[in-house]
């Protein structure tokens, strides 16, 4: 053990030395240096499995190329223009907050004592690891609001039931993750969406002002529509998920993923658990009286959510606000301040948890403060984490990494393969910098236009079904690196939820993920370029999941088919 970390400390250094070689290769901003500290923090995270010395590391590599090899500037910079700056960031600052106080929130759940019942039913007899598992699936699609919450609230909550049931941890963060974005990506009402209308329609007004010289070339086409429209062509999304509820549903795992599973089954024989207890609690008549009260505080979380983004939105709109309700609805999501609103709707939920607690449960009563900041403390980590994630992608933000990943690729492939193509450099850039909107927000202005472009898109036209596809490309493989980065906040998030090591959670989702990209380049976005209708490889893309985890996969040692 001492030899091997000898090994990964010496494999760390002689990363962080080769940043000097870069710095003699020319400024680094737009070039091939710029993606040198993603590489950095993603193989330390993999070789050393410490993610905060990878994440460090990776951007103090940055920093040291951004200060042409001045070690003393750059450590200074590090913290004064990378560190410190992010935390002033509103919206990272209300995630590190929410994360915190969702942490206390799920314990405060904990405390009422409606998950205990859930996990006794949930288990019942027969084949418990398959119904708890449909169970997590199932969560992820009624929290499809938002990503982040999605998975931190699913994995916090179940992760007492599965843990009863013997499904391992890195099995339940996989389920999680790969839920949330990918739900939270296509729902029509979500905190997605407003961002994907805007940067839609930036795009084709960009190429209506270079192409006709008029911005407003088409500003008549509804983006919304456009947004519709590309549905059939999220095939990485629906891909993803196929392949969450498939491994569930034939009890089938390929890869690191299977060893997880049979060590949480050994672990599960060698200490089982006692059965969860329906009744018995003092203060709640009955089992079901304690999932009606543990329900009351997620209610009034995703109530609170969805209302709050309304009256938010439609405060800001004022009389603009025109169209049908949805329409309304969508732009008033478009204009709330929803980190606020996140922020805000959580406190509301922690107070109704209090007062259920207290009023519901009074022999639960004492102790629901401190039972509250310890389920925050629990979130430290990952909140550092976030930091340091913060932190990183201020470097790469500078070093214009996702700029240089572009203009490698732009204009160098025919039309057919336009969203094959875009997909996986979309799938890059959001694995390198561990955003989707950061990705999205690079891509959308980038690549609408040239697919405009290369399929001749005129003025007030319809885009055509390749413009339709490459969107949806783009939006797709966006999600592939927000939900199995090493450093983006949704995958890291999921994993500590979920009571999983972050770098195990990467190690043992990434094949999965990388099925199903594989599938959604072959099988969608190469005949999609083609103009063939999407419906058909949809299905059968569904069914080449279906048989590359009932063939490929294999059932945990021990635990049958």
């Amino acid at each position: 053990m001492a030899r091997n970390f000898e090994k990964r400390t010496i494999a760390s250094w002689a990363l962080v030395l080769l940043t000097f070689g870069f710095v003699l290769s020319g400024p680094p901003q737009g070039g091939p240096a710029s993606i040198w500290p993603s590489v950095v923090a993603i193989g330390l995270a993999f070789l050393t499995r410490d993610i905060y010395s990878a994440l460090f590391l990776g951007a103090f590599s940055g920093a040291v190329l951004l200060a042409n090899g001045n070690v003393a500037t750059a450590f200074v910079d590090l913290f004064s223009q990378h560190l410190i700056p992010p935390l002033t960031n509103r919206w990272n600052i209300s995630a590190l907050v929410f994360s915190l106080m969702m942490g206390g929130f799920v314990e405060l759940l904990n405390r009422i004592g409606g998950l205990q019942v859930l996990a006794s039913r949930a288990l019942g007899r027969g084949d418990s690891r398959r119904r708890v598992g449909l169970g997590v699936f199932a969560m992820g699609w009624v929290v499809f609001f938002d990503g982040l919450a999605s998975t931190m609230l699913v994995g916090k909550t179940m992760r007492p039931i599965t843990d009863r049931a013997g499904l391992s941890r890195p099995k339940l963060a996989f389920i999680v993750d790969s839920t949330a974005s990918p739900i939270a990506a296509f729902a029509l009402i979500s905190t997605w969406i407003a961002f994907e209308l805007t940067l839609i329609q930036n795009g084709l007004a960009l190429y209506g002002e270079t192409t006709f010289g008029d911005a407003a070339a088409f500003a008549g086409l509804s983006s919304y529509q456009i947004l519709i429209e590309t549905l059939p062509y999220r095939f990485y999304n629906y891909f993803a998920l196929a392949i969450v509820l498939l491994t569930v549903w034939l009890g089938r795992d390929i890869g690191p993923m299977r060893k997880a599973e049979e060590e949480a089954a050994a672990d599960l024989e060698a200490a089982p658990t006692e059965p969860l207890a329906e009744t018995g609690e003092p203060g709640v008549s009955g089992g079901s009286g304690r999932i009606a009260l543990t329900a009351l505080p997620v209610l009034a979380l995703i109530g609170a959510v969805f209302g709050g983004l309304y009256v938010d939105g439609m405060a800001k709109l004022g009389p603009s606000a025109q169209g049908s309700w949805l329409d309304r609805t969508i732009q008033a999501f478009g204009q709330a301040d929803a980190d606020l609103v996140f922020v805000t709707a959580t406190a509301f939920s922690i107070a109704v948890a209090l007062a259920v607690l207290g009023l519901a449960v009074p022999e639960r009563r004492e102790g629901s403060v401190v039972a509250l900041f310890d389920g925050m403390r629990q979130m430290f980590l990952p909140v550092l984490i976030l930091v340091f994630a913060f932190t990183l992608s201020s470097v790469i933000s500078a070093l214009d990494t996702a700029g240089w990943l572009v203009g490698v690729l732009d204009g160098q492939f025919p039309v057919v393969a336009l969203p094959a193509m875009v997909f996986l450099l979309a799938a890059l850039v959001s694995f390198s910098v561990g955003s989707a909107w950061g990705t999205l927000g690079v891509l959308m202005p980038l690549c609408i236009p040239i697919a405009a472009a290369l399929t001749g898109l005129e003025s007030g036209a319809a885009p055509g079904a390749v413009v339709i596809a490459t969107i949806g490309s783009i939006l797709a493989g966006a999600v592939f690196g927000d939900h199995c980065s090493p450093i983006s906040d949704t995958t890291i998030v999921a994993a500590f939820a979920s009571g999983c090591d972050t770098v195990e959670h990467v190690r043992t989702q990434l094949p999965y993920a990388l099925i199903a990209a594989g599938l959604a380049v072959a099988v969608g976005y190469l005949p999609a370029g083609a103009g063939l209708n999407p419906f058909v490889f949809l299905g059968l893309g569904l069914a080449a999941c279906w048989a590359v985890i009932r063939y490929l996969g294999k059932p945990p040692a021990g635990r049958g088919a």
